[in-house]
């Protein structure tokens, strides 16, 4: 049978407080612990939420040995103070428990990040272009300008997408790639001559190029991305070192918005284990200042049962690399478990039927019976509610096949569905039952528009439905699908999920869907947490928990909505230990070297403009 929804459902209990399970690691340690224990670090003068049944806020805490030792007001916290014990005063300003994106590709961006001009949070059009200009003229003969994702036309003041004729006008001699979501690409005339595209280039099933008179193209994915993933793989790429570089620098940009774990979904054109050195190289060092719980997305279409075999003969579902707890962990086994399966998210075409591939159920029935039979975690990238029905209807014939061959199928398997933006209230109840949970990202704030367009805005109220699946008490976890669909900027996400607007402020997900800020911020921590099995240990500032936290520069609670997404970190800890710091609290961490090669876009421009 499936597993209990006792043991997997999150009910709105769990996020205001109360629940008994969480009372158990959330209890203050008694004033007799404190002659035995000695806190390395306090923090005091705060206002720390944490997410504690028994105290949810309080204004100081004691950290020891990576974890929350101690909290309550300054005298209680006080008692676990020795001789060797740092105290930082806060001066007021809030403290949440260290933010967990439920679905990111932080490992793959890694690899490219120092090479990637961000349009990230830029306002207007024109500046996107100015920068795009500057960095043309930097760029060395032989490499390109590129800008992938983690932008909308809608958040200029333009609103609207370059043209070819601008890109090649600004970069007559560079090639120039800007891709949109996973929906269009965009080459100027050097590119399309680089890359020695023509009208007889051949292209898979379900994409194109439309070739412009100026010379570019435009890459449709209609809805198939391959020919976009094609682009961005033929790029140049950093060699090891370089790329380990570029990978610290980007997981230290996620510190400076406060993120201390990150669960990575693979992604495509990313090989496990081939593409993931500079990572590993890191976690082994302890140097990624982040935790990354990974799942592995096979390459090979049509054969991902051998990769999973291969896979789950090698390595083990939780298996940790490295000194720092969680520091890198193989979670299991998605986001895509076969490329048959996957209904593409691309609302610029329509919606893909999955029937219409022949062997789809099989393949996938397959994998996840090997995942089931092996007991490893399993997650699955579904967009549409009609994909989301047939994939249920697989995992329910899996369970059933499994549980007949005297094993024990889905029971006590962690699994969720990834994305999920038109699941049914009928899909909501029937992964509750089969004791999945639901992680949802920001990626209608960046294509809403487009789905508005294409479906109307009754379904748009509803996309994502993150307050039902709340009610219905399922698993939610909140993430960014960073960093090709949206920005790895955790507090857009939260904006969005709070008012449900896109980035340039079209109305989304309806009032009856939007979340308090206590659900968000929830479902940003101590929810995401769930999907690696760690929710006994993160997303809470509760004695015995991991000292993941940050202090924001804004408090959360009461900053305007428009605002929320101009939050930053001051001070971010994972383990207790600084991995960012900014303002008053700068001179606690040494910058990191330049990134190469010099003329990197990271040497010249912010990557998240604020």
């Amino acid at each position: 049978m499936f597993a209990s929804d006792e043991v997997h459902g999150w009910s709105r209990r769990h996020i205001l407080g109360s629940a008994a399970a969480a009372m158990a690691y959330a209890a203050c340690p008694a004033p007799a612990l404190a002659q035995s224990r000695r806190a390395e670090l306090i923090l005091t003068q705060g206002r720390i939420h944490t997410f504690d049944p028994a105290r949810p806020i309080v204004d100081s805490i004691a950290i020891a040995k990576g974890r929350v030792l101690a909290i309550g007001s300054a005298d209680e916290v006080a008692a676990y103070m020795g001789d060797a014990t740092r105290t930082l005063r806060l001066g007021g300003r809030t403290v949440i428990p260290g933010l967990n994106d439920s679905h990111m590709h932080p490992s793959r961006q890694g690899r490219f990040h120092a090479l990637e001009l961000r349009w990230d949070g830029v306002r207007t059009l024109a500046r996107a272009m100015d920068m795009l200009a500057e960095q043309a003229v930097r760029t060395p003969k032989g490499h390109w300008v590129r800008v992938i994702g983690g932008f909308s036309p809608f958040q200029f003041e333009e609103r609207r997408m370059p043209t070819i004729a601008e890109l090649n006008a600004i970069a007559p001699d560079t090639p120039v790639v800007v891709t949109l979501l996973y929906s269009q690409a965009l080459l100027n005339r050097a590119a399309v001559a680089a890359r020695g595209l023509t009208s007889a280039t051949p292209t898979p099933p379900g994409t194109r190029y439309e070739f412009t008179r100026d010379g570019g193209a435009i890459i449709h994915a209609e809805p198939n991305p391959d020919l976009v993933y094609a682009a961005i793989g033929a790029l140049p790429a950093l060699d090891p070192a370089a790329q380990q570089l570029s990978t610290r620098h980007f997981y230290r940009e996620l510190n400076r918005f406060g993120l201390t774990s990150v669960i990575d979904a693979g992604g495509g054109g990313h090989r496990f284990p081939d593409d993931y050195g500079a990572t590993q190289s890191l976690a082994v060092e302890g140097a990624t200042g982040i935790r990354l719980s990974t799942y592995l997305f096979p390459q090979n279409k049509g054969a991902e049962l051998a990769e999973f075999m291969r896979w789950t003969e090698n390595y083990e579902a939780g298996q940790q690399f490295g000194p720092l707890e969680h520091g890198l962990e193989i979670e299991g086994g998605g986001e895509f478990l076969t490329w048959s399966a996957g209904d593409f998210e691309n609302f610029l075409a329509a919606r893909p039927e999955l029937d219409q591939r022949p062997r789809w159920r099989s393949d996938l029935l397959a994998v996840v019976r090997h995942l089931m039979a092996r007991r490893w975690p399993l997650r699955i990238h579904a967009t549409y509610d009609q994909s989301i029905s047939q994939i249920l209807d697989v995992f329910a014939d899996a369970d059933r096949a499994e549980r007949d061959g005297g094993r024990q199928g889905l029971a006590g398997i962690r699994w969720a569905i990834d994305h999920a933006e038109t699941v049914s209230d009928v899909n909501l109840a029937r992964i509750k039952r089969m004791g999945g949970g639901l992680a949802f990202q920001s990626r209608m704030a960046f294509a809403g528009e487009y789905f508005l367009e294409r479906y109307g805005r009754a379904a748009t109220d509803r996309a994502p439905p993150l307050k039902t699946a709340l009610q219905v008490g399922l698993p939610v976890g909140l993430g960014s699908d960073a960093t090709r669909v949206g920005t790895y900027n955790p507090w857009v996400t939260l904006q969005w999920a709070v008012t449900g607007r896109s980035i340039g402020g079209t109305p989304l997900h309806g009032p009856c869907q939007h979340l308090s800020r206590q659900e968000a911020l929830f479902a940003h921590t101590a929810g995401s947490a769930w999907f690696s099995q760690e929710e006994h240990e993160k997303g809470r500032l509760s004695p015995g928990f991991l000292a993941d936290l940050a202090v924001l520069d804004r408090p959360f609670f009461d900053v305007a909505s428009e605002d929320i997404a101009k939050i930053e970190s001051l001070l971010t800890l994972v383990g207790g230990t600084p991995v960012w710091a900014a303002g008053a609290f700068a001179d606690m961490i040494a910058p990191l070297p330049a990134v190469e090669p010099p003329w990197s876009p990271l040497n010249h421009f912010r990557t998240y403009t604020s």
